[in-house]
């Protein structure tokens, strides 16, 4: 039994491996923290100041299309001006973190490979782990990434081709590849959590098969290794949080700040009856609230799941007999008890605010306040 187990962990592919397709394309694109292990910083470096310089002519027609073609960007009012600047300035300023936040922790990606490989290797040792969920996800993200992205800058190119060539920016072209670079960034953030989630459930199902047939120093034991397992899922939970804090934090400020743009271009849309121009604009709106959501959901997800190990394991003791009279026993589910209090699979922002559907709700609420005051400020032209 021990060899069979042996093989399995030497034999199954780790988690690094698995996750190759979209480290690499994010590596690519110049965002985040994941990247092969083997590439040269030098190499990295040089591929984060090709994109550095990709958003930097981004932003300078950006401000060159403002400063010189104010009245073709159809700014009716003030209002929508501020909007329209405030959304770009906390978007540049999101995509210039995403570029550099790889160089800042060049060293953290193959750190935390590593310790999830040792993690996998200790579960592996009492259960088998299934990765094909996993992999499933990677490759809707990849898909997601290469068909939205692409889809929304062709949309906007042939409506504003087929109506007012002249509103075609560069810079609105380059915003699309910024928004791919966003997605995929956030797309690795997603995929790590949710192997974090794969691994509470594996946990849980390890609760699960423990039998009251077992002696009492053999749960014992089975408890202490999982308290183990438990533990080293927390960490990791600490370490995803200082390598993505200040990520989240922007991600969340440029998500409100892009949707509620978004959303009274709409309305001013609306109001001029451009109904074609709202088809185009619900594109980019719809996948920024999708990227937020779907992380504050993996989030909740992760943390459900490991709430729900503190359960499992007292509904495991309350059904079986006389195990509560054991000290060894009782002890060990004490001490596990503490530990799922002090341990928490919170995911921060910075510890601002925690990403959980409560945070996503919240949003919702906020942006419609937003837009309830602005539609109040907005005067059409006549």
């Amino acid at each position: 039994m021990e060899r069979e187990s042996h093989v399995e962990v030497e034999d199954s592919p780790s988690i690094e491996y698995i996750l190759r397709p979209i480290t690499y394309i994010s590596w690519l694109m110049g965002v985040g923290v994941a990247r092969p292990r083997k590439c040269p910083k030098a190499i990295t470096i040089f591929i984060r100041i090709v994109h550095l310089a990709v958003c930097s002519i981004s932003a300078m027609y950006c401000v060159l299309d403002f400063f010189s073609f104010n009245s073709i960007f159809a700014f009716k009012t003030n209002v929508y001006k501020l909007m329209h600047c405030t959304n770009r300035m906390i978007s540049y300023v999101a995509a210039y973190y995403y570029v550099c936040h790889g160089i800042r922790q060049h060293n953290k990606w193959p750190e935390l490979m590593d310790r999830m490989k040792n993690l996998d290797q200790k579960i592996r040792r009492e259960t088998s782990i299934n990765d094909l969920p996993i992999k499933n996800a990677q490759v809707l993200a990849i898909l997601a990434t290469f068909a939205c992205c692409p889809l929304s800058l062709i949309a906007h190119v042939l409506y504003y081709y087929f109506t007012n060539p002249e509103y075609i920016f560069i810079s609105d072209l380059l915003f699309y590849f910024i928004l791919a670079q966003s997605l995929i960034d956030s797309f690795v953030f997603d995929i790590v959590v949710y192997v974090l989630y794969c691994r509470f459930q594996t946990i849980n199902k390890l609760i699960g098969q423990m039998d009251e047939l077992f002696g009492a120093q053999q749960i014992a034991l089975k408890i202490r290794r999982i308290r183990g397992l438990h533990n080293g899922i927390s960490d990791l939970v600490v370490m995803i949080n200082d390598i993505h804090g200040l990520h989240l934090l922007l991600l969340s400020a440029n998500c409100f700040a892009v949707v509620v743009a978004t959303l009274f271009r709409i309305y001013i849309g609306i109001t001029e009856k451009n109904y074609t121009l709202i088809a185009v604009l619900n594109g980019c709106w719809i996948l920024y609230v999708t990227q937020f959501g779907l992380i504050c959901w993996i989030c909740t997800l992760s943390r459900q799941e490991s709430e729900r190990t503190g359960i499992i394991i007292y509904g495991f003791v309350l059904n079986c007999k006389n195990l509560d009279q054991d000290a060894g026993v009782r002890n060990e589910i004490n001490d596990f008890s503490i530990q799922l209090q002090q341990y928490q699979a919170a995911f921060m922002a910075c510890n601002f605010f925690e990403m959980n559907n409560a945070l996503f709700s919240g949003l919702v609420g906020v942006i419609s306040a937003y837009l309830v005051i602005l539609i109040q400020f907005y005067k059409p032209s006549d």
